[in-house]
């Protein structure tokens, strides 16, 4: 899981904003398995999570994208991979 952790955050610090089929697809897991990552990654009221990533609709698509805290993850990897 914490693979698929660092690959997900790795693809939207690159992309920003990636449709849920193409990041599945990319991960190559399933419609659930993404589904739990986003719980752990995102913020629901029940379930808490890290608030890195939020999902929404873009053009009549799901997509996730970063929070302004998963930004500055991305910016925290991006500064210790130089």
């Amino acid at each position: 899981m914490e693979n698929l952790v660092i690959a997900l955050m790795q693809a939207l610090c690159a992309e920003q904003v990636l449709s849920l089929a193409k990041i599945g697809k990319h991960l190559g897991i399933r419609r659930s398995q993404l589904e739990r990552l986003l719980l752990l990654l995102g913020h629901s009221d029940g379930w808490g999570g890290m608030d890195y990533v939020v999902q929404e609709e873009q053009r009549g698509r799901s997509v996730i994208t970063l929070t302004e805290k998963g930004r500055a993850l991305c910016a925290q990897m991006q500064a210790s991979a130089e």
